[in-house]
């Protein structure tokens, strides 16, 4: 909660500067996909190939300000559903190990943005065709601040898993359950093509590489069974274990087991189409108002 608050604190003085700055600044509405990589499904190398079948929605809005014709601060509030299952991995173990969630994302991201070509079009300069090109590519980073609530579906209903204590969490000494937020380093690419007049479209892939292990959750070994089901209940111990056999049947794993691996953290990423409106008077609108930026040519400068 105190990052979220820092984040806000951070992002409302410079869009709250960016208001009198004419068209410096943009309304984003981005809609996509979401993936997942984690403990739970595919291999976490081949992130791309095996979680395409685990595909969910990621839909957003965001705000850019234009620092310069090369660079931007966006703030960004996504929403969206990522999720993974054993059924679909490659290896036996998984597949046996029989584990499966999904999980809510509510995302909100303070980005960096660095344009490779001058794009004086949405910083404050009449739109022409004839001045300098419609497109324009961008890398961006930055850090996100996200809640999550990885669920399990059985016996017809969704349960939410972190209350049931998987991995023992409240029951082994010293032990506590996993906080439902976290933080995310957030590194990108996109582009973006000029409609006319204050519209843009683009599309642009931004991946997240999160510090919780509990994204789906799954991080360590396998507790007591018999003690899971004594604390939280026969849901909770099914949910823990649902591993099989070769033929489907129901096998148990022993206390210590390993479950999933704490050594890397948990990813997801985001592929949206993305669609910006300039706001605010235009910086040129043929009566010589508005202030522009000082431009010498097309090439990569601050």
């Amino acid at each position: 909660m105190k990052k979220g608050i820092f984040l806000l604190l951070v992002v409302l003085p410079l869009f709250s500067w960016g208001q009198g700055r004419q068209a410096r600044l943009e309304l984003v509405a981005m809609g996509g996909v979401s993936a997942y990589s984690g403990d739970v499904g595919g291999n976490q190398t081949k992130f791309l190939s095996d979680y395409m079948d685990n595909l969910g929605p990621a839909v957003g809005l965001g705000m850019r300000l234009h620092v310069t014709n090369f660079m931007a601060l966006r703030a960004n509030f996504n929403y969206a559903m990522v999720s993974g299952s054993d059924s679909l991995a490659n290896g036996a173990g998984r597949v046996g190990r029989n584990l499966s969630f999904r999980s809510p994302i509510y995302e909100g991201s303070l980005l960096f943005e660095i344009s490779l070509f001058n794009w004086k079009h949405l910083a404050g300069e009449k739109v022409n065709s004839t001045r300098g090109g419609r497109a324009n590519l961008y890398i961006f980073g930055g850090m996100s601040f996200f809640s999550f609530k990885p669920q399990a579906y059985y016996q017809g209903r969704w349960y939410d898993l972190q209350p049931l204590g998987t991995e023992g969490q409240g029951i082994k000494p010293a032990s506590s359950k996993y906080e439902l937020t976290s933080t995310a380093l957030v590194m990108g690419l996109g582009y973006r093509y000029l409609l006319g007049g204050r519209w843009s479209i683009g599309f642009e892939g931004g991946l997240r590489k999160t510090n919780t292990d509990y994204l789906d959750d799954v991080s360590k070994e396998y507790w007591d069974n018999g003690q899971i089901a004594a604390t939280y209940g026969n849901v909770a111990a099914a949910l823990a274990d649902r591993t099989i056999d070769e033929e489907g049947n129901s096998v148990l794993r022993p206390e210590g087991t390993q479950r999933g691996s704490s050594k890397v953290k948990d990813y997801f990423g985001f592929a949206q189409i993305t669609l910006a409106v300039k706001l605010g008077k235009d910086g040129n609108s043929g009566r010589g108002g508005g202030k522009r930026f000082k431009t010498r040519s097309r090439c990569f400068q601050f």
